[in-house]
C-alpha cells in the first residue's frame, strides 16, 4: 500500500467514525426526545383527568350549596364547573387518541357524567319548586350518591384513567431514563473515541513529518547521485567519442591492411606462381618426377595463398559494409547464384530445387555472398555423392521465419558444430574437400549483420542443413 493510499484511508476512517459517531448520538437523542414527549404528553393526559375531577368536585359542591342557600350564584358554578369538566374530558380524549382502553373509559365516563350532571339537574328543580322547605330525604340523591342509578361512579372511572395514565407515566419515566443513559454513553462513548481519534491524527501527523524530512533526504541523495550520472554520462559520452575516433583509426587501418594484402601480397605471390610455371615449362625436359612434383606442390599453395587472401578480403568488406536493406526476391537470387556456381562444376550433374515465392527484408548483395559461400560449400559436400540435391526454402518455427539450405552430402559430426562458423576450423581434411575455412564464418557475419541467427544440423554421411534468420 503507497504513502497516499495509506493517508487517505486514515482521512476517511476517522470521518467514518465520526458521522458513525454522530448518528448514534443523534438516535440516542431522539429516543430521549421520543421518551420526554411520551412523558410530557402522559403528565398532560393525567392533569387534564386530575382537572376533571377537580371540576366535578366544584360542580357537586355548588349544587349543594345552591340547595342549603337557594342562591342562584351557585347554580351558575355548578353550570360554569360542568362545561369545564365536559372539556377536561374532552382534551382527556383528544390526548389519549392513540391509546383504545382509554377511549373506551372515556366513553363510559362521558356516560356517567350524563347521568351525574341529570341527577345534579333533577336536584336543583326540586330546590326550585319546593323551596327551603325541601326534606333532606328527597335532596340525599342529589347531596351523597355518586351513582344513583347503581353504575359505576364517575369518580372510579376517573381514578381508573388517572391509574392507567400513572400506569403509562411509570414506565415513560423508565423509558426516559434509559433514553437519558444510552444519550450519556454514546457522547461518553464519542468523547473517548475522538479523543483516541486525535491521538492517532497526531501521530499520523508525526509520521507524515517524518516521512517528509525522509523524502527531503532522499531527494537531496538523488539529486547528489544525479550529479553524479551526469557526471559519468559526460565521462562515458567523452569516452565513446575517443573509442569511436580510435574505431574509426582502427577502420582505416585495416583498409589499409586489406589494400596492402589485395595489391603487396599478390605481387609475390604472382612472381613465385609465374616462375613456378616457367620452371614448369621451360625445364621440364630436365625435371624428372620429383622436381615437377615440389613444382606442382609450389603453385597449389600458391593458389591456396591466392584463396585464402580473397576468403580475409571478403570477410574484411563484409564486416565494414553498411546494410542496404530491400525486398529480395530470394527463390530468384538463390536459383541465379546456384547457376553461376555450376558453371564452373562442368558435366557435373546435381539436382536442385527452390521453393517459389521466398521473399525477405535484406541487403540483395550480402545475401547474394552469403549464399555464394552456402551453395559453393553445399556443392563441395556433395561431389562424392551420386545423386546430389540441393534445396533451398523456407519454414516457420515458434512464429518466425526460417530460412534453409540442405543437402544430402558429407554432412558432419554435431559434436562439433559449435566450429563450423569459426574462422579457419574445418571440419573435413584440406585432402578430402578443398576449402579456406573462412566461408561459413562470413556467411555467420552476414546474418548478425541483419540481426539474425544462423545454426546447423548434420549427420555424417547423411548430409547436412543450415538454417538462418533474417530480423527486421
Amino acid at each position: 500500500m503507497t504513502s497516499n493510499t495509506r493517508y487517505r484511508l486514515i482521512m476517511v476512517g476517522p470521518i467514518l467514525i465520526i458521522l458513525l459517531n454522530v448518528w448514534v448520538a443523534s438516535h440516542a437523542l431522539g429516543k430521549l426526545f421520543s421518551a420526554q414527549r411520551w412523558l410530557a404528553h402522559t403528565l398532560e393526559v393525567l392533569t387534564q383527568a386530575e382537572a376533571t375531577t377537580s371540576a366535578m368536585g366544584s360542580a357537586n359542591n355548588a349544587v349543594r350549596a345552591y340547595l342549603l342557600t337557594g342562591s342562584e350564584e351557585y347554580v351558575d358554578r355548578y353550570r360554569q364547573a360542568g362545561q369545564e369538566a365536559m372539556a377536561d374530558v374532552d382534551r382527556v380524549a383528544t390526548l389519549a387518541i392513540d391509546n383504545a382502553s382509554q377511549q373506551e373509559r372515556i366513553a363510559t365516563l362521558r356516560q356517567r357524567l350524563t347521568v351525574r350532571f341529570s341527577v345534579l339537574d333533577a336536584a336543583i328543580a326540586m330546590r326550585r319548586a319546593h323551596g327551603a322547605g325541601l326534606s333532606n330525604a328527597a335532596l340525599r340523591p342529589a347531596l351523597k350518591a355518586d351513582s344513583p342509578d347503581g353504575g359505576v361512579s364517575v369518580r372510579y372511572m376517573l381514578t381508573q384513567i388517572s391509574n392507567e395514565e400513572k400506569r403509562l407515566l411509570g414506565n415513560r419515566y423508565a423509558e426516559a431514563e434509559a433514553a437519558r443513559r444510552n444519550v450519556v454513553l454514546s457522547f461518553a462513548a464519542a468523547s473517548l473515541l475522538d479523543l483516541v481519534l486525535i491521538v492517532l491524527a497526531f501521530q499520523q501527523l508525526i509520521n507524515a513529518r517524518r516521512d517528509r524530512e525522509q523524502l527531503a533526504v532522499r531527494a537531496a541523495q538523488i539529486g547528489a547521485l544525479n550529479g553524479e550520472l551526469s557526471g559519468l554520462n559526460a565521462e562515458l559520452e567523452q569516452r565513446v567519442v575517443q573509442r569511436t575516433r580510435e574505431l574509426e583509426v582502427s577502420n582505416q587501418e585495416l583498409q589499409a591492411f586489406s589494400y596492402s594484402v589485395s595489391h603487396d601480397l599478390r605481387a609475390p605471390l604472382r612472381t613465385i606462381d609465374g616462375f613456378s610455371l616457367a620452371l614448369a615449362e621451360d625445364f621440364e625436359d630436365v625435371l624428372n618426377a620429383e622436381g615437377r612434383d615440389y613444382i606442382a606442390r609450389v603453385r597449389g599453395g600458391v593458389q591456396r595463398m591466392g584463396m585464402l587472401i580473397d576468403a580475409l578480403l571478403q570477410l574484411s568488406r563484409v564486416t565494414r559494409s553498411e546494410v542496404q536493406r530491400e525486398t529480395v526476391q530470394m527463390a530468384d537470387l538463390a536459383t541465379l547464384v546456384f547457376g553461376e556456381l555450376m558453371a564452373n562444376e562442368g558435366d557435373r550433374v546435381v539436382s536442385f530445387h527452390a521453393e517459389p515465392g521466398v521473399v525477405a527484408e535484406a541487403d540483395p548483395r550480402l545475401m547474394r555472398v552469403a549464399f555464394e559461400n552456402l551453395f559453393g560449400n553445399a556443392l563441395k559436400f556433395t561431389s562424392r555423392t551420386p545423386e546430389a540435391r540441393i534445396e533451398f526454402g523456407q519454414t516457420v518455427k515458434e512464429g518466425q521465419t526460417v530460412y534453409f539450405i540442405r543437402d544430402n552430402g558429407a554432412g558432419f559430426d554435431m559434436q562439433y558444430v559449435d566450429r563450423l562458423f569459426t574462422a579457419f576450423q574445418r571440419l573435413h581434411g584440406d585432402r578430402d574437400f578443398k576449402g579456406s575455412g573462412i566461408g561459413l564464418a562470413t556467411v555467420s557475419r552476414i546474418i548478425r549483420r541483419h540481426h539474425g541467427s544462423i545454426w546447423a544440423e548434420g549427420v555424417i554421411g547423411a548430409g547436412a542443413t543450415f538454417y538462418f534468420t533474417l530480423s527486421g
